[in-house]
């Protein structure tokens, strides 16, 4: 396995946990911009490993879903790291949160099959 890419998949697993944290810390304290900032920057960094992995002569076959799905997942995440508003982080990271686990499904063993073989980038 390419060690991108298998830093790409377990650091996307902790990006997942991460994310969770934020909600529920929104939930229960309210919000906090550093650490909404902060895991909205490393979600950023895990993006950008994930370009360089699909770049790569040795890449395996991606959905188009799974960057369309990451990339919208960015976009809630900075549209709710600067906020103290409860309600706007709650949504904002939680739509992040399903937008990832679906950009995870679309390639993953256990997702879809019709993703598997329609829209592929390589």
């Amino acid at each position: 396995m390419n060690p991108l890419f298998a830093i790409h998949k377990h650091y996307g697993s902790l990006l997942l946990l991460l994310i969770l944290i934020v909600v529920v810390n929104a939930l229960v304290k309210g919000p906090n911009t550093r650490l909404q900032r902060i895991v909205a920057v490393l979600v950023d960094i895990n993006l950008i490993i994930g370009l360089i992995v699909v770049l790569q002569p040795d890449a395996r076959n991606v959905s188009w879903l799974h960057p369309i799905f990451a990339l919208g997942s960015v976009g809630l995440l900075h549209a709710g790291a600067k906020s103290e508003d409860k309600a706007k982080v709650v949504r904002c990271f939680s739509l992040a949160l399903v937008l990832l686990v679906a950009a995870w499904a679309v390639n993953a063993s256990w997702g879809p099959a019709f993703t598997k073989s329609l829209w592929l980038i390589k």
